[in-house]
């Protein structure tokens, strides 16, 4: 025992000796900025420096520190807004006159249907470093006590798991944010409990509830501590269940985890995704706790993924409730996806256009994904307004109650972005191991000849973790029509030769 706390005691050490010099480098590197650099300089050297403590929080264990989770968050929150407003004044979009939103609030993360507190002009360039400067006085304030931040961060264990080089922007694996969500979670999961219990997630559509259960459930942590991890579906728990509860959602769902070295009596983790309109019966869900309360052992868990705000009272605590990533933080994701990591100067255009793109699509997740791609693969101009073009006529089109892009809406524009003339038929969402495979969105866009039938199948998106699902769609080969005044003149001038 002597021999381990000699080991572990000067490496403790050595890590926090180590992350106070990074810090007092930092603070010597801001101090010089405020002495002759520009808002813009010194706002990004401090945003930077945040992310680097970020990225050294994904690596730790946190979830037992509700606290820290809280100013991470903060810190975080601050971080996105610094590089939305840096892009904002070096890359101006030219729609609204020059014009670009920015929320006023600091803390607030409300949905991007509210009007903005204020607009900011950006092509102007007279009031460009006051925003800056103001932006740099908040981010300055959030990070006070930075140095107790990163002292009490280095205390936390790490994480053990293989070095890789996690990229958003290309590897589905790597979940981009929701760190704090996902931290939550855990804690939740990891919780010594003799009782059962039941943690309900609720949100709107397309916000990334599923994902960051899916993400959870294959954290080392989650799957160190259940011998055993189904995913199932509330559609089995309707008013048609069956006798064996337990039994109906194993056979229709999906094994995560599953530890062979434990008896059938482990903990287990149950998650259920229900969608919107399923109603899951009580006598079907009493019958389901009653058989995991008898045939597992103590601390297993249940996780009901749903928009459905009722599924909040099956909780044995109160609800997590997910909301769309705030605006700053959605345009850092879609700016990674669609300029695969490139850095916005190199394409000034393009970053003023994706941003205008990102705005439009409302926090969708799918859309990101799907329109990320496909801009990715052209970093031509001329298309990424077309992209715009298509979101916005799109947007035109929804009705005052509709808040979202659906996985349809977002299928309809990444067609028209594509030089072969396609109309949408049908769409169904699939899971990989059934063999509905077709044609990607990127070998139409690189090959327009690829398809050779009238009616063809198109695969938008899969998802890289498990439960692996397909998104395809249905559509058939429309022909071209000239446009009726260029034959028109065609045939004048036919006319004209022939006389």
């Amino acid at each position: 025992m002597k021999v381990l706390e000699d080991l572990v005691a000067p490496a403790v050490v050595a890590d926090l000796v180590s992350r106070l010099i990074s810090f007092l480098m930092a603070r010597y590197v801001k101090r010089a900025c405020r002495e002759g650099a520009s808002s813009s300089h010194r706002l990004e050297l401090l945003a930077l420096k945040i992310h680097a403590v970020v990225d050294e929080a994904e690596g730790r264990h946190l979830a037992h520190n509700r606290r820290l989770l809280l100013w991470l968050s903060k810190l975080m929150e601050g971080m996105y807004r610094a590089y939305y407003v840096l892009d904002v004044a070096a890359h101006p979009a030219d729609d609204h006159g020059g014009c670009e939103l920015v929320s006023s609030s600091w803390s607030s993360s409300s949905s991007r249907l509210t009007p903005p507190a204020k607009r900011i002009r950006t092509a102007g360039g007279g009031g460009d470093d006051h925003h800056l400067s103001a932006m740099l006085a908040r981010l300055e304030e959030a990070a006070v006590g930075m140095k107790e931040f990163i002292l009490v961060l280095a205390c936390c264990p790490r994480i053990v798991r293989p070095p890789v080089v996690p990229n958003f922007s290309s590897d589905d694996k790597f979940m981009f944010g929701r760190l704090v969500e996902r931290e939550q979670i855990i804690t939740f999961l990891l919780q010594p409990e003799s009782n059962l219990g039941v943690l309900p997630v609720v949100g709107g559509p397309e916000v990334g509830k599923g994902t960051i259960v899916k993400h959870v459930c294959s954290d080392e942590r989650v799957r160190n501590h259940f011998s055993l991890i189904l995913y199932s579906y509330g559609s089995l728990l309707d008013e048609n269940w069956g006798e064996d509860v337990l039994g109906t959602l194993h056979g229709g769902g999906h094994v995560l985890h599953e530890s062979p070295s434990v008896s059938g009596h482990g903990r287990h983790l149950l998650v259920i995704k229900n969608t919107y309109e399923v109603v899951i019966n009580d006598a079907a869900w009493v019958q389901l706790c009653t058989s995991l309360r008898s045939s597992t052992a103590p601390g297993s868990k249940i996780i009901v993924i749903s928009e459905n705000d009722r599924v909040a009272d099956l909780g044995t605590v109160a609800a997590m409730r997910v909301k769309p990533l705030p605006r700053e933080e959605y345009w850092y994701f879609f700016r990674s996806l669609s300029l695969g990591g490139k850095d916005p100067g190199e394409h000034p255009e393009l970053a003023a256009l994706g941003r205008q793109i990102a705005e439009a699509l409302h926090g969708s997740f799918f859309g990101a994904k799907v329109l990320g791609g496909l801009l990715r693969m052209n970093l031509n101009a001329q298309f990424w307004r077309a992209a715009l073009n298509a979101v916005q006529s799109f947007h035109a089109t929804l009705g005052e109650d509709d808040d979202h892009f659906s996985k349809l809406g977002v299928a309809k524009i990444a067609l028209k972005t594509l030089p072969v003339p396609l109309r949408l038929k049908s769409s169904c969402q699939t899971d990989v191991a059934s063999g509905l495979a077709g044609v990607t969105l990127q070998q139409l866009l690189n090959c327009p000849s690829v398809p050779q039938r009238e009616e063809m199948r198109v695969v938008l998106w899969e998802s890289a973790y498990p439960p692996n699902y397909r998104y395809t769609v249905v559509c058939e080969k429309v022909e071209r029509r000239p446009c009726v005044g260029l034959e028109r003149k065609r045939r004048t001038r036919e006319q004209q030769i022939d006389q």
